[in-house]
């Protein structure tokens, strides 16, 4: 993993993805000293399963894939690729926990690596903000759950 961190522009970046929908790069400012761009090569694990951390990521470009592990068995079962503009890892807001998949680049990919700890932070200092970022989070939480609901009513008509 290579970091960088390139200042405003990456701010104006987030306001352009879901998770940030209606907040202006102002409103950000707070937050530029805890948020960088992360490049993955091919293969690259981003996130283990089991493996504890204390950020999230926004892919910004490339290919990510999330799988999971299977008792009993070696190999991982692909559950989804990640499209642009969607976060993984975001549950690290929400609980302090283990992360419950694999998360890796299938091809060249960049993402923006936000820290938990201090995003939630500031979303409680700033309220508004808050608001709006974590309804942004809920609709894409409720969405994938819907998708894996669905998901395991086709697996158990199988």
């Amino acid at each position: 993993m290579n970091p960088t961190n390139e200042g405003p522009e990456i701010l104006q970046k987030l306001t352009t993805l879901e998770m940030f929908r209606s907040v202006k790069p102002e409103q950000l400012a707070g937050i530029k000293n805890i948020v960088s761009r992360v490049d993955l090569a091919a293969g690259e694990i981003l996130l283990e399963e089991g493996m504890v951390s204390d950020h999230f990521y926004i892919v910004e470009e490339g290919d990510l894939e999330v799988s999971f592990s299977i008792p009993g068995k070696e190999n991982f079962l692909e559950a989804c690729r990640v499209k642009i503009g969607s976060p993984v890892g975001e549950m690290a807001i929400l609980e302090n926990d283990v992360h419950s998949a694999r998360v890796v680049a299938k091809t060249a990919s960049r993402v923006i690596k936000i820290q938990s700890r201090e995003f939630l932070a500031f979303c409680e200092q700033h309220a508004e903000v808050g608001f709006v970022v974590m309804r942004n989070l809920a609709q894409l939480l409720s969405r994938r759950l819907r998708y894996t609901d669905q998901f395991m009513r086709h697996v158990a008509a199988i």
